[in-house]
């Protein structure tokens, strides 16, 4: 009862938060047992709700115990109607340009919600938006709903169709929304387009298509007005502890093409405890004017080292070049983190990143960052 309290009064604490990505955590496919992110969770692309498979290895395999139901057990609710949510606090150090900057803020309040009938489900995660910093937009311009759709899957094997507002399924799919494989390729906060999405979940492979077009309000969030589409096939290898992926992406604006091409790895080395991801994309930028095309690649590779039930260290290089002919332009980054889950439903993170921004690698900036991060 002592720790439902606690929890509540958290929620309470953090009340007006800023909607954040909450994306699956991809370390833990193929590392805890599960072979694909729709194995814990209800959203093929992973993230958000997590089902009731997911809550027991949150607080058996996850964190270092406790009870992962929904409120700690406190209420279960019925099978058609699936509630949840992500609470985060977060404090920051930045230096850029020679500026120390310190930020405390509420990084995320949103609130998960499906119910459904039969093979048919409507999903809605809804929060609040906003900024680190002050002045605060008006409280009913920072209610936002990044994810809604209806969706069609009989079972978590086979067919799925949906509809609505989601990510198309593309990549590493990481909880940081500001890795660059995401960041420079329209997959950073509110920027989820509508679309149409479907995709199948074989014995040992998955794939997923997605045709997507641009926001019909810019109170939704910052996404550029594209048409396109993906296309993302992943298939399993070495008794499900190693897999590969193929992607590739066409996001078509009034100014230009971006045709994206690009592949994805991850790698399990039981004996060492460690978990490797790596994605690797060039884009084809073409404009409508007589300006040059540009060729661009952007890459990301991690590892993880689960040092203990409960206990991860990560290591992360990050690379995004906007124009291989210009080399002052590029960007990299490497990042340190520790994520420690000291019972089921609580997590604190840690994160510190260097980044240098063409040839002044003397003098990069440097991003600290820590997080209490709360799930119902």
């Amino acid at each position: 009862m002592r720790l439902i309290l606690l929890t509540a009064a958290l929620a309470i604490a953090v009340i007006a938060v800023t909607t954040g990505r909450a994306s699956a955590y991809p370390q833990f496919q193929l590392a805890t047992g599960t072979d694909r992110c729709q194995s814990c969770h209800l959203s093929p692309a992973g993230g958000g709700l997590i089902n009731a498979y997911g809550r027991m290895e949150a607080g058996d395999t996850i964190s270092r115990g406790g009870d992962g139901a929904f409120l700690h057990g406190l209420w279960e609710p019925p099978s058609w109607f699936q509630i949840g949510g992500d609470l985060r606090a977060a404090a920051a150090a930045r230096k850029t340009a020679n500026e120390l900057e310190g930020l405390a803020f509420p990084m995320q309040l949103e609130l998960y919600l499906r119910p459904s009938v039969g093979p048919v489900s409507l999903y809605i995660a809804a929060g609040l938006r906003g900024g680190a910093r002050d002045v605060q937009p008006p409280l009913v311009e920072r209610i936002a709903s990044r994810e809604h759709y209806l969706m069609y899957q009989k079972s978590s094997s086979g067919l799925y169709v949906r509809a609505g507002r989601f990510y198309p399924i593309f990549g590493v799919r990481t909880q940081d929304h500001t890795a660059y494989v995401r960041r420079y390729l329209d997959h950073y906060i509110l920027e989820e387009p509508y679309g149409l999405g479907a995709g199948w979940f074989g014995s040992s492979w998955e794939a997923h298509a997605t045709a997507f077009g641009p926001q019909p309000s810019p109170l939704l969030g910052a996404a550029p007005p594209a048409w396109g589409g993906t296309l993302y096939y992943e298939r399993r290898i070495r008794e499900d502890t190693a897999a590969w992926a193929a992607q590739a992406k066409v996001a078509i604006t009034d100014d230009d093409v971006r045709a994206t091409a690009g592949g994805v790895g991850k790698l399990w080395l039981e004996g060492t405890k460690l978990m490797l991801l790596a994605e690797l994309n060039y884009q084809l930028q073409t404009f409508s004017g007589n300006a040059p095309a540009r060729s661009q690649v952007v890459a990301y590779l991690g590892a993880t080292y689960f040092a203990s039930q409960g206990l991860l260290v990560g290591a992360t290089v990050h690379t995004w070049e906007p124009d291989l002919t210009l080399a002052a332009d590029s960007r990299t980054a490497a990042d340190l983190s520790v994520q420690y889950f000291p019972w089921a439903h609580t997590e604190l993170h840690m994160i510190g990143r260097v980044d240098a921004r063409g040839l002044e690698l003397g003098d990069p900036g440097f991003l600290g960052l820590i997080q209490l991060h709360y799930y119902l």
